[in-house]
């Protein structure tokens, strides 16, 4: 199956991960599908955190779509018996180290809601690795308050998944790319202001700082009593984290988002000093059947797809 007719089958059932994104924590342990339910090449790894809990995680080798259930990636899940593949071996396209993408969780689900992403990019010669939050998944577990924001640990799980990816003898440890939405995009930005080892960054709904966002919560869910971590780090924070961040940069958020609208967006796009992309998408809104992703499929991903190829690809 090509890219063009595989991008074009715009995905009908979508996953619930990031329809309530932004509404707190709101973890789930079982995984509703794995990767091979879906003919997809890949392996579970775990790795520890350095206060010693277990993180799991999917790696996913780059790929072409041969033998893969196209057309039910973000369609199905979980997927209907008739549907399902069978497990296929780990293996790789050939021996070259490829640039590898990490793509972290949000604040509800578990990664099975990340297979619909990876693929898009797997697919396009991306190593690709999604991993749970302690307390999600098969994770270890954590107490988990549902009106917290974020835990200032999860830090701890995503220092431990980068340092995990750089060790695989797939990877380029010089190109190594973050992905994260909403929850997931400002960790991730955390660890491009923490670290110096991560080449390329996108985040869609992006915010600036807990007090900005908790304002807009307020107004969308005044029934919530949602808290940020007392104990997470200001300096990481993006409004405060921007100015020191130079690798190419790629925010995306919807116009119609009331939870980190565009301007928290256009915020840290001034703040930046390396190579950076806004796009505010047109008519999406934060999540859900309206977030940029499903509203402007397939050039979502087709722009996500040439962002990482041309600062993650470039270093060849």
């Amino acid at each position: 199956m090509n890219i063009l007719i595989r991008m074009v089958l715009a995905p009908v059932i979508v996953l619930f991960l990031l329809a309530n994104s932004l509404h707190a924590l709101k973890p789930q342990r079982e995984y509703p599908a794995t990767p091979s339910e879906y003919g997809i090449i890949y392996k579970e790894v775990a790795f520890q955190t350095v206060d010693s809990l277990n993180i799991k995680g999917w790696f996913f080798s780059a790929q072409d779509t041969t033998g893969i259930a196209n057309t039910v990636i973000g369609r199905h899940v979980p997927v209907p018996p008739e549907l399902k593949r069978n497990p296929r071996p780990y293996l790789t396209l050939d021996k070259k180290k490829k640039p590898t993408i990490i793509i972290c969780s949000g604040d509800a689900g578990n990664m099975t809601h990340l297979i619909f992403y990876a693929y898009h990019l797997f697919t396009r010669g991306f190593n690709v690795l999604t991993f749970d939050w302690r307390g999600f998944g098969e994770s270890d577990d954590w107490p988990i308050e549902q009106d917290q924001l974020i835990y200032a640990e999860f830090l701890l799980d995503y220092d431990a998944a980068i340092d995990f990816v750089k060790n695989q003898p797939e990877v380029d440890s010089r190109r190594i790319g973050l992905l994260g939405f909403s929850t997931g995009a400002y960790l991730s930005f955390a660890m491009v202001a923490k670290r110096n080892d991560i080449a390329a960054y996108a985040g869609r709904a992006l915010l600036t700082s807990f007090d900005d966002l908790l304002a807009n919560l307020r107004e969308v869910k005044p029934d919530r009593n949602f808290r940020a971590p007392k104990d997470y780090p200001k300096k990481l924070l993006p409004i405060n984290a921007a100015p020191q961040i130079s690798i190419p940069v790629f925010l995306i958020v919807g116009e119609k988002d009331n939870r980190t609208p565009p301007w928290m967006s256009e915020k840290i796009i001034e703040e930046l000093k390396g190579p950076k992309e806004l796009w505010i998408v047109p008519e999406a809104e934060h999540g859900g059947r309206f977030a940029p992703e499903f509203k402007h499929y397939p050039e979502f991903f087709m722009r996500l797809a040439t962002f990482f190829d041309k600062y993650l690809n470039k270093q060849q």
